[in-house]
């Protein structure tokens, strides 16, 4: 059992190191350094946004999308003015949003939910920005729209929703549809979308950080428990839909896209940072390893390779998370390789120098016209780009803002003496054998000295034990424990203890007038009055001492005390005879 405790343990060691180890950015990465300035970078990003807006339309909207990609840009302008402490977009997107409620009042579409919680999305983010309640007050109506689609406590219980007409489903999985959202406002459409939640739970949660509404955390929290008990697969990516007609017997779609891992990855960064709760902080660390490993929408050069607004939502919900996490500096800076990586990616082959024309994929070839859908995709990563911080050499230790010399994006500061240039990045491949050769030594080893303990005390268990079927006999000067107590008593005060024969029920009396030595019974103990050491054992072991005549026994007894060597220190002659109540 000890072996296999063992063995449990080190597989424990090795797997948690293994787990570590999934946060060290791949050494095939390419580029994951941006050694731009942060002027530069706010410079860039600047210029696509105006590209962006230029292109908009009178009624603030491109004439070349669907109308959720407007209220993408619109929260890229506000989050620009936000990383930059700036209001340069302030007014424009006042106008823009009066404009978007004129083409969908309340944000309200035919064709998607998720569509208005974009514009939701955006006013939130503004409302963080300029502190202006208009924008706080569209986030509000954007939220009650979808809130209209999406299943509470009281639907879920009476199977109903007034703005479908299929029954629920009580359950799906043995878990309820509580804080699933619909993607369609089509009554008879019965699909609750992972999109739809997901920009849902961003938009409740943004909303309860915003006014402390508890109303709205308990909305994100549904949709974060909706879409990990239902839509979160064994690969920690994010299904599409769920029917919830209880005729489909809960229909799913399986396919895992980045969209939907990404905007439910923000959800739970802006939720985590809110609840600070400790299962929501291990759930979102294990879905972003899930998704930067992903190779379904990157290659292992780590550039992402989705022909869609997946690169949007990721980036987007890994740049928040590198903002808000401020203290575990191998995840920050993980993740501020990986948004290197796409930033320098969208520079070099998404776009044409001096055009601000940005396209996707991100690995070429280079784009001459202009998408709103594929320009706002390449503004998340080029604001993600801001949102790092650069590497600050420092002059002495005490300079850096943590006590062990590493500033907060997780990066060790260069000394002064040092090269400016970039270090190789270190290969943990070494590193990664030799802990594994080394474990598996030390667990050679371990189990080689179990066994040769296990194999003495077999041993040891091996030699003769006396019959316990036989009754237990007590004998003078057998080797005995004292208790310590009792052995510290002097001569005297041991000789006045009481005396406890043996009883007749264990063997004849082994007591005689003639024994030099009293035998007495403490707390199931023999104790000797004499304190001699250890006697050698009895000679006649293989005879029955009940058989031996207590002359014999005397006999032999006297000729041990004559042995040479007895009395170490006493010139070979006899202790003095001491008697009861004698004086020392």
């Amino acid at each position: 059992m000890l072996p296999f405790i063992l063995v449990w343990m080190l597989l424990v060691h090795f797997i948690s190191l293994g787990g570590a180890q999934d946060l060290i950015p791949s050494t095939l990465w390419k580029n994951p350094n941006i050694t731009s300035s942060k002027d530069d970078r706010i410079r860039i990003a600047s210029a696509a946004l105006d590209k962006a807006v230029s292109m908009l339309q009178l009624n603030g909207q491109f004439n070349d999308s669907t109308y959720d990609i407007p209220g993408r840009l619109y929260a890229q302008m506000a989050e620009f003015d936000r990383l930059t402490n700036g209001t340069k977009y302030k007014q424009t997107l006042k106008q823009c949003f009066v404009l978007a409620e004129s083409i969908s009042p309340d944000f309200l579409t035919t064709s998607s939910i998720a569509d208005g919680l974009n514009y939701g999305y955006a006013a939130a983010r503004a409302y963080t920005t300029y502190q202006h309640p208009n924008f706080l007050n569209l986030a509000v109506t954007s939220w009650t729209t979808a809130r209209r689609y999406t299943i509470s406590q009281e639907q879920a219980v009476s199977g109903t929703i007034d703005v479908k007409q299929s029954e629920l489903s009580p359950s799906c999985q043995g878990t309820t549809l509580i804080g699933g959202t619909y993607f369609s406002t089509d009554p008879t459409d019965a699909y609750l979308y992972s999109m739809a939640s997901g920009f849902f739970l961003v938009v409740s949660a943004l909303l309860a950080e915003a006014t402390s509404n508890q109303t709205y955390l308990d909305a994100a929290i549904e949709s974060a428990n909706f879409i990990q008990s239902h839509l979160l697969n064994p690969s920690n990516t994010v299904m599409a839909f769920l029917s919830s007609n209880v005729s489909q017997y809960c229909t799913m779609d399986t396919s895992a896209f980045s969209t939907n891992t990404g905007i439910f990855v923000e959800g739970l960064v802006i939720l985590a940072d809110i609840t600070r709760n400790t299962s929501t902080e291990a759930l979102l660390r294990s879905i972003i390893i899930a998704v930067i490993t992903n190779t379904s929408w990157q290659g292992l050069d780590g550039i992402l390779t989705v022909n869609s607004d997946g690169g949007h939502y990721i980036v987007r919900a890994l740049a928040a998370l590198y903002e808000r996490n401020t203290t575990s500096s191998n995840l920050r800076e993980y993740i501020k390789e990986y948004i290197g990586v796409q930033y320098n990616a969208v520079i070099e082959k998404a776009t044409l120098g001096g055009s601000n024309i940005y396209g996707i994929p991100w690995t070429g070839p280079l784009s001459t016209a202009f998408s709103g859908g594929n320009q706002t995709v390449a503004v998340s990563t080029l604001l993600g780009g801001i949102q790092l911080l650069d590497d600050q050499p420092s002059l002495k230790p005490s300079d850096s803002p943590t006590s062990n010399g590493i500033p907060a994006s997780g990066r060790p500061i260069a000394s002064a003496t040092t090269s400016s240039q970039l270090l190789p990045k270190h290969n943990p491949t070494g590193a990664i054998v030799g802990g594994v050769i080394g474990g598996l030594a030390g667990l050679v080893v371990t189990v080689a000295c179990v066994l040769l303990c296990r194999r003495q005390r077999r041993q040891r268990n091996h030699t003769p034990l006396a019959d316990e079927r036989s009754p237990q006999i007590l004998t003078p000067f057998v080797a005995t424990t004292i208790r310590e107590a009792i052995s510290q008593e002097p001569p005297l005060n041991q000789g006045k203890m009481a005396r406890y024969p043996v009883s007749a029920s264990r063997g004849e009396s082994s007591t005689s007038s003639g024994a030099d030595a009293d035998v007495r019974r403490v707390d199931g103990q023999v104790l000797t009055l004499l304190g001699a050491t250890i006697s050698p054992p009895n000679p006649i072991d293989n005879q029955r001492r009940e058989e031996v005549p207590t002359e014999e026994l005397l006999r032999m007894l006297n000729q041990r005390r004559l042995l040479p060597g007895r009395w170490d220190g006493q010139d070979e002659e006899p202790p003095p005879e001491y008697h009861e109540g004698q004086a020392m």
